[in-house]
């Protein structure tokens, strides 16, 4: 990579072939003589001392965007350096004209604009003979010929640019605080400087082993709770895991981060209770995995290293309502309507975390969903709760149907013994 000499570099470069496309062209003997600078074009000499000079300035940098984000964020959250990619850049550069004599700065634009076209990537050997010149260039620093331009792993490209219209143009130059002369404006990609500090070193790897196992992982085509048809999946129910490789070495079920051994195991099916998972399941729609392990390493450790495709499972909440949980504030009556304003509780399992999506539906003659409170009502500092309290105003009295959802699942309804829902139940 290059190093922060590298923009000097690419001047010096482009200074340097310019010069020489004109000895070979010969325009500069056409003209009498010409000089190529490189500098802001307030500085050059114009009016009746005016030379035949091509002016090269570097005008803008921005940052490269495909290199802005090529690979991996450079820090870590500790704020240690993990890698060290280099700065992108892109070069902007404004070429003016100058001449004493009538079309002087027309032929000296034309051979620029030739030169640009003629030379759209500058070659590693190109940079090479301009930053080490014969003979020496007195004006080049030898900290940008040792620049490293070269080296980078990028080519240089260069193309023109259109110029800015008249007005942009106008305020350009009164920018420069300089008399308005023919431009050229052309851009030079990319520009890699390497930076000085590295990333972190990792230890050395001590020793690299390899080895092949046959195996056949686990394919899960159902996940059910046990019961008759359509039994829903809530707390104290057991997963029913149907498909094929199931049975395996230290089988394990796993649901987000809890993870259980099924309580049986066969080939086609799998069945544990969620109360043995060895840590709570949220409810919501969760992601079922099975996995088997596979001795790895040396000596050969069991690993969790095969897993099947992750099975969706809806784990319903269930609530419970006393009377109570549901405390009128106040009433009023609107047009013959009661309207209550008030609180109602519930009690859920599985306890619900602060994180999770919650609301509760109230089903009835001016039903409506309540928003949960805060954090779901988890305590300061407490990893979840089971009760819950939902503030609403202005419902009319009577009797409500109610639906605890959280992440997109909602509770069970009870039905009587002919198909009608009836609970739980909420009065107000």
């Amino acid at each position: 990579m290059s190093t922060g000499y590298a923009l000097a570099a690419v001047t010096a470069v482009l200074r340097g072939q310019l010069m020489a496309y004109l000895r070979a062209t010969g325009a500069s003997s056409a003209v009498g003589g010409v000089s190529v600078s490189a500098g802001p074009p307030d500085r050059v000499t114009v009016g009746n001392q005016e030379g035949n000079q091509v002016n090269l300035f570097l005008s803008r940098v921005t940052r490269n965007p495909t290199w802005a984000n090529l690979g991996p964020p450079p820090r870590s959250t500790g704020g240690d350096d993990v890698a060290a990619p280099p700065l992108g850049v892109d070069l902007h550069y404004v070429a003016s004209v100058y001449g004493h004599d009538p079309l002087t700065g027309e032929i000296l634009l034309g051979h620029l604009l030739a030169m640009l076209h003629e030379t759209p990537v500058l070659t590693r050997a190109a940079i090479r003979r301009s930053l080490a010149p014969d003979p020496p260039d007195p004006t080049l620093p030898a900290a940008v010929a040792d620049s490293r331009l070269a080296e980078q792993v990028e080519l240089l490209r260069v193309s023109v640019t259109n110029s800015p219209g008249g007005e942009e143009s106008f305020r350009l130059w009164s920018a420069f605080s300089a008399p308005y002369r023919s431009s050229v404006f052309f851009d030079v990609s990319v520009v890699l400087i390497d930076p000085l500090r590295g990333a972190r070193e990792p230890l050395p790897v001590r020793a690299v082993t390899a080895g092949t196992v046959d195996v056949d992982g686990p394919e899960v085509d159902q996940v059910r709770a046990d019961g008759p048809t359509g039994t829903p999946v809530t707390a104290g129910a057991t997963l029913v895991v149907t498909g094929r490789n199931l049975a395996g070495p230290d089988v394990r079920v796993r649901i987000g981060t809890a993870s259980a051994s099924p309580a049986t195991a066969s080939a086609g099916e799998l069945r544990v209770p969620l109360s043995d998972f060895d840590r709570p399941v949220a409810a919501g729609i969760r992601g079922l995995v099975v996995t088997h392990a596979v001795a790895l390493g040396d000596p050969p450790t069991p690993r969790p290293a095969i897993s099947s495709d992750a099975v969706p499972v809806s784990y319903r909440p269930t609530i419970t309502v006393a009377p109570g949980d549901v405390v009128v504030g106040s009433s009023r009556t609107v047009d013959g309507v009661v309207l209550r304003t008030g609180t109602v509780t519930v009690d859920v399992v599985p306890e619900v975390e602060a994180g999770q999506q919650v609301t509760l539906g109230l089903t009835g003659a001016g039903g409506t969903v309540l928003a949960a409170p805060a954090d779901n009502g988890v305590p300061s500092g407490g990893p979840r709760t089971g009760r819950i309290g939902f503030a609403f105003r202005d419902l009319p009295a009577g009797t409500y149907l109610a639906r605890l959802r959280v992440d997109g699942v909602d509770s069970p309804l009870h039905a009587d013994p002919t198909g009608r829902y009836d609970g739980p139940a909420v009065v107000l």
